[in-house]
């Protein structure tokens, strides 16, 4: 059975760990954006529901990563990148809403 590497494991804790820094700063930005009443409700709802999507799976990668320490299985890296690109699909929606925002008139 093939294992990942000590040095991908700690690459990977890393990002893992930079995911979940960015999602916590992307909802900072959005709660900025709703005390300024840039954003209408409808458009706050998708966004809070994509960054809370972005959150959950970026602490899914991060336990996952950290899961491979005890378990370098290529099952269990493979669970963490999928994980991943669930945080950067959420990212990408949550960008998306942003572009949308119109700007204060």
């Amino acid at each position: 059975m093939h294992q990942i590497s000590k040095q991908t494991i700690e690459k990977a804790q890393k990002h893992a760990q930079e995911a979940l820094e960015q999602s916590k700063e992307v909802e900072q930005l959005a709660k900025s954006l709703q005390i300024n009443d840039q954003i209408g409700e409808e458009q706050k709802e998708r966004i809070l529901a994509n960054i809370e999507t972005m959150h959950k799976h970026a602490q899914k990668f991060q336990d996952l990563v950290y899961r491979l320490a005890e378990d370098p299985s290529t099952d269990v890296y493979s669970e963490a990148i999928k994980e991943h690109i669930k945080v950067n699909e959420a990212h990408m929606k949550v960008n998306k809403e942003f572009q949308n925002i119109e700007p204060p008139a």
